[in-house]
């Protein structure tokens, strides 16, 4: 996470809302940890008979809090992912699938947090070990939503890991370099890999309402594990797919030259303010060109854009300007004193 804030404001030199919802999952994914800790000292994992009922209860009620925040970190992370893809997204097909599995998520995951926080009334009934201290929602119900709601999530994983395929497929470059953006921006489907396995300990949730008659923190351990390891793994490769223009910077740094003459990603759609990651230009012969595009919004007075080689484009008028510019250079010689990077700025 430290390290997309860093490609995004140091090297990319915007945020965009893939990144503020990320970092809103990131924060919920805390709490949820930091819950799971909490749950662990006070008695998950053990048998029901081994703890003092107020340690049990104690646990329960962190539980409770753990269900509750993995559903709202689920939710980001699916709305963060899909920001990222509609960075990229120019076809309108792509572009209303991506917007209506953003919609289903936060629909369907909004209704299971409150169906979370509300399963037990009071609230307080859930990790009370009398069952008969308050009204739950019937545990098959229960069991039968979260089934649908996982089922719902692997689908919406594999919508986004299938994607951009298709969104790269038409963009203007070498096959080699489509299949390596496509498979980057699909690292943040991983998750559903967890979910699938998580499917089978879903029935140990029913125990959550038999209090004494049970073994709920004992049982459940499996579910509370691949839960854990379901939203780390998305927020994680979520993350990594983020982290291109880093590696770019590091080659260039170590003089690793690349064949390729296309930028690696689109500039970004739908009125994302920012910069797309620049290109290097290693690996060039001398002559060859690099065509940019420069974009303006308005300019309160006049102000140059000029690159390292003296190709220089006024750009003053208030109105938006396009512009496609091709910059040709000399042969870099490793040996002058600056380096060339791909980075370069105005």
């Amino acid at each position: 996470m430290f390290l997309r804030i860093w490609v995004r404001t140091r090297i990319i030199q915007a945020l965009g809302r893939d990144d503020w919802t990320m970092m809103i999952t990131q924060l919920f994914f805390s709490i949820y940890l930091a819950c799971q800790i909490g749950g662990a000292v006070y008695g998950t994992g053990q048998h029901l008979e081994d703890l003092e009922p107020s340690r049990a209860e104690r646990a329960l009620s962190f539980w409770w809090a753990c269900e509750y925040f993995y559903a709202l970190a689920t939710v980001m992370m699916k709305v963060s992912i899909g920001f990222f893809l509609l960075r990229v997204a120019v076809n309108k097909v792509h572009v209303w699938i991506i917007r209506l599995t953003m919609l289903l998520t936060a629909v369907f995951g909004g209704a299971f947090a409150v169906v979370l926080i509300f399963q037990c009334w009071p609230i307080h009934a859930f990790w009370t070990l009398n069952p008969d201290d308050g009204h739950c929602v019937n545990a098959e119900v229960l069991s039968a939503l979260t089934y649908t709601i996982s089922a719902f999530n692997v689908l919406a994983d594999w919508i986004f890991a299938l994607l951009p395929g298709f969104v790269v497929k038409d963009l203007q470059m070498p096959l080699r370099r489509k299949i390596s953006v496509a498979v980057i921006m699909a690292l943040a489907a991983v998750a559903s890999t967890a979910t699938i396995v998580r499917l089978p300990y879903i029935s140990s949730l029913k125990e959550s309402s038999l209090g004494w008659n049970g073994d709920f923190l004992y049982d459940t351990v499996g579910v509370a594990i691949w839960t854990t390891v379901e939203v780390g793994l998305g927020v994680t490769a979520g993350n990594i797919a983020t982290l291109w223009p880093l590696v770019q910077l590091i080659r260039a740094k170590f003089g690793v030259a690349t064949t390729h003459t296309d930028t690696p990603m689109p500039t970004p759609a739908f009125g994302t303010r920012g910069k797309s990651p620049a290109m290097e230009l290693d690996g060039l012969k001398s002559g060859q060109g690099v065509r940019t595009v420069i974009s303006s919004k308005q300019y309160k007075s006049q102000s140059g854009w000029r690159s390292r080689n003296s190709s220089e484009e006024y750009l003053a008028r208030p109105e938006n300007i396009t512009r496609q510019v091709v910059v040709e250079y000399d042969e870099y010689n490793p040996g002058q004193d600056e380096k060339m990077s791909g980075w370069d700025k105005a």
